[in-house]
């Protein structure tokens, strides 16, 4: 990175957003189509070698879970990482380069759905049938939380890295769709309650949108791949729409290259005028079957 300013040198500020990872994976067969194991996946700074998981740089397991597994789905306990959008963004969930990460009124993320890992967690996901497939998880707190009586509706405060995700997906041929609904914070840069509970947040009082729906399509037309979304975030106590995102985007492979291009627009919130555009365009190219530049 080059700030530009002058006697600036250029250096390496990190690689991959944090999310260069060693992952294991661990399965035992226990007989009658029924397996357990244990998966894990250490991230860490490529840049200074320091161990890093997705906000508070302190975890050394950005995701650690045991699970069991058969014909009927799959059920895991621990810390679990989220369902999420990035399959509809061309740019994945790379960091600061992803395109839904950085749409979005009152801070960054808000177009990003998920992606975050949940601890103290539970969840379970449905074998594929026909295309179709859901997951549900959630944690809870180990505070219970309290009465606020001074707050309208008496809501219960207190209540910290509590979130629930449900996913609900179809893939089959070129056409695959996703519908996923999070509670429990707004998901940005400021408020991240499923890294460790120095980012925690007061999960039922937070007013900047405790809630958040995506529904998102991607056909394979062979040429391109075309990828549409709508992202609708809420404020917890009101009820009302925070961020209203709509992404449309594509990746057009020419041999070792693929071009990527983007475009999202931000309609804010009926009760502000503000709104946030961002047209994004890159390249990769691949050098073999595991590295690609871009």
């Amino acid at each position: 990175m080059d700030s530009g300013a002058a006697g600036d040198t250029a250096q390496v500020v990190s690689l991959g957003g944090g999310a260069n990872a060693i992952n294991i994976v661990t399965a035992e067969d226990l007989g009658g189509g029924m397996r357990a194991g244990f998966t894990g996946q250490i991230r860490f700074s490529a840049a200074s070698g320091d161990r890093t998981s997705g906000g508070n740089g302190n975890a050394l397991f950005h995701d650690a879970n045991v699970y069991l597994t058969n014909s009927m789905g799959t059920v895991r306990l621990g810390k679990i990482a989220e369902m999420s959008t990035c399959a509809f963004d061309p740019w994945g969930c790379a960091g600061g380069a992803a395109m839904m990460a950085g749409v979005g009124v009152g801070g960054d993320g808000r177009g990003l759905i998920g992606a975050r890992t949940i601890q103290n967690a539970i969840s379970f996901a449905t074998p594929v049938i026909n295309g179709f497939s859901a997951t549900y998880q959630t944690s809870l707190s180990a505070n219970p939380g309290v009465h606020n009586t001074a707050t309208a509706g008496s809501q219960i405060i207190g209540r910290t890295n509590e979130r629930t995700v449900l996913s609900l997906n179809y893939a089959k041929g070129p056409l695959s769709a996703q519908v996923l609904r999070t509670e429990g914070d707004r998901n940005d840069t400021t408020d991240r309650p499923s890294v460790g509970a120095a980012n925690a947040i007061n999960q039922i009082a937070d007013t900047n949108g405790a809630s958040a729906q995506g529904i998102s399509a991607s056909y394979n037309f062979g040429v391109a791949r075309l990828n549409v979304s709508n992202i609708v975030t809420k404020a917890h106590t009101t009820g009302l729409t925070s961020n209203d995102i709509n992404t449309i985007s594509a990746s057009i492979p020419r041999g070792a290259t693929t071009f990527l291009v983007g475009y999202s627009k931000d309609k804010g919130s009926l009760a502000t005028a503000t709104t946030d555009t961002k047209i994004a365009a890159g390249v990769n190219y691949a050098l073999s079957k595991r590295t690609t530049i871009g």
